[in-house]
Formats: C-alpha cells, sequence, structure tokens
C-alpha cells in the first residue's frame, strides 16, 4: 500500500553551487557592513572622547 502523501527520505539533496554562493556573497557583504559600521562607531567615540578631555 503507498500512499502518496508519505514522504519517505531520498537522500540528500543536491548540492547546488549557485545558492552556496550566493549565501556566502550575502554573509561576506553583512560582515563588511557590520564591521564598516563598527568602525564608524569606534571613530565618532575616539571624537567624543578627545572633545571631553580636551
Amino acid at each position: 500500500m503507498t500512499d502518496e502523501n508519505s514522504k519517505e527520505p531520498s537522500g540528500p539533496e543536491p548540492f547546488d553551487e549557485a545558492e552556496y554562493r550566493r549565501r556566502q556573497r550575502s554573509r561576506a557583504n553583512l560582515m563588511a557592513w557590520m564591521l564598516g559600521g563598527l568602525a564608524i562607531l569606534f571613530f565618532f567615540i575616539t571624537i567624543a572622547k578627545m572633545q571631553i578631555f580636551a
């Protein structure tokens, strides 16, 4: 008896190189934006400290 709604595992999904590269590029862009934001934050904190102690 075969039920059409039953899902039997058929093995792992095939590897999609394009999808892998797209996700990798997306993660790299996110990390670049976060690093840039952190650098700008440090810059403004440094300027603020210089103005307070000057």
